[in-house]
């Protein structure tokens, strides 16, 4: 049994994959924010030589509780526990007080030191398989590319990309429909949908690693933060167009349903009827977005009558987000665990 569990994580991504004939494996993929923490340490402490820890990128909403585990005096961590990152080097958090600051996470290869742990990288590199076997829980990496993680790395001062990514989000992200306000038609979206940014203006989110997951028979798509544009040139790479779709049992939304990273492009190389949404919906980027959910309607089902299922860590407030009569034609629900048999 393949079992996917999902953490109250905030704004942020926070999930435990658990695998093996006794359940004996373990993956937790990124730690949510500092205070996603307290729901990991029962998880976390079991942690041993064949369980593995995967941040996919160095943002402060995915690295917090990772970083209160390294500098919890009451637990010690098994050295052999493989730490995979995108860039180990660089590691970002915002400054505010309730927040792990920024000269905490500076001082995060000194703790894995300290530890005896080293973190290794993970990305598609061109010509390469770029395949991760953990246990026969196989990982197919589809993002970052060495020139996105090279660019981020001459660019990166924490407290510079903080901020822009601050910037970005507020500006771009933070137009929420009221629940008394008019929603925005479906087919005004789906005739001018929203533009992915050019991975060279959001690098921190283009740095995400994102990766299909196959264990014994079943397919998981998870697709952190990254770009959809990036993300396409790698399935089409690997032979996934249009015409001959990936087949998934779950795709993991990008950046929490933001209208930046979900296409018609990337939903038409997919097959799927499940998708999963890591998010509160608070501010400032209140995500998920309609655009995105109206996209996933159109484009995010095998054939156009298809049942469609949303799964999200929270509850969504639909009102804000959908119609009555969307509402009808998807599934939309609160689950925090997905089991999956073959």
């Amino acid at each position: 049994m393949l079992l996917l569990q999902s953490f109250k994580a905030g704004k942020g991504d926070s999930f435990l994959l658990t695998w093996g004939d006794k359940g004996q494996h373990h993956l937790l993929i990124d730690a949510g924010s500092p205070g996603t923490y307290r729901f990991l340490k029962d998880h976390v402490s079991k942690f041993g030589s064949s369980d593995t820890v995967l941040v996919t990128h160095v943002d402060y909403d995915h690295i917090g509780g990772f970083l209160k585990w390294v500098n919890d005096q009451q637990q010690t961590i098994d050295p052999q526990v493989r730490f995979f990152l995108n860039t180990p080097q660089l590691v970002i958090t915002p400054p505010e007080s309730d927040q792990v600051a920024v000269e905490h996470g500076a001082k995060l290869g000194q703790r894995l030191q300290e530890l005896g742990i080293t973190p290794l990288p993970l990305f598609a590199e061109p010509g390469k398989g770029n395949k991760l076997d953990l246990y026969g829980l196989q990982l197919q990496i589809l993002s970052p590319t060495p020139e996105i993680l090279t660019e981020l790395i001459n660019k990166w001062t924490a407290s510079a990309i903080y901020q822009q990514y601050q910037r970005d989000n507020q500006q771009q992200d933070n137009k929420v429909t009221g629940e008394n306000e008019s929603l925005l038609s479906a087919e005004s979206i789906l005739a001018d949908p929203p533009k992915p940014h050019k991975w060279e203006d959001d690098l921190l989110n283009a740095s995400s690693i994102a990766f299909i997951l196959t264990y014994n028979g079943n397919c998981l798509l998870f697709l952190g933060d990254a770009n959809p544009d990036v993300l396409c040139a790698e399935l089409e790479r690997l032979g996934w167009t249009k015409d001959k779709r990936l087949s998934v049992d779950l795709v993991k939304i990008s950046h929490h349903g933001s209208r930046h990273n979900t296409t018609q492009n990337l939903l038409e190389r997919i097959d799927c009827e499940n998708y999963y949404i890591s998010t509160d919906c608070s501010g400032p980027y209140h995500h998920p977005t309609r655009e995105t959910l109206v996209l996933l309607g159109a484009y995010g089902r095998p054939t156009e009558n298809h049942p469609l299922h949303i799964f999200s860590n929270y509850a969504l407030p639909l009102k804000r987000l959908l119609t009555a009569e969307e509402q009808k034609t998807m599934t939309v629900e609160e689950a925090t665990r997905l089991a999956y048999n073959q």
